[in-house]
């Protein structure tokens, strides 16, 4: 695609039908701005305007995510993928349910649980 090519009048102005599909691909708004050749703000910004999220996937369990959590050698990354949500939503749901994210905290969750 042609850098900038949806960028007009200052703005980032991709059709909501594209934002919307690249999203259900499982694209991330940082890929999605590299590839329009545009900074990621820009792009946050117009899903937000639109009302399209960026994260895939309901936010787990607290019983399920502290769980996960527990177990400090596995990265957040791959505990959302195990949920099927990207990894802010992961830290957005532990933040609400006053979950350490940090490795000290996961740690402290595991000796907890023994």
């Amino acid at each position: 695609m042609d850098e900038g090519q949806y960028m007009r009048d200052g703005e980032y102005r991709a059709p909501p039908a594209l934002l919307r599909e690249l999203l259900e691909a499982g694209e991330t708004l940082a890929s999605i701005a590299r590839k329009h050749g545009v900074e990621v703000h820009r792009v946050r910004y117009r899903c937000r305007r639109l009302g399209l999220g960026e994260l895939k996937g309901k936010a787990p369990a607290r019983d399920a995510l502290a769980l996960a959590l527990s177990h400090s050698d596995i990265p957040l990354t791959r505990i959302a993928k195990a949920f099927g949500c990207e990894p802010c939503t992961i830290g957005v749901a532990a933040r609400r349910y006053g979950l350490p994210t940090d490795e000290a905290g996961r740690r402290a969750l595991m000796e907890a649980r023994s």
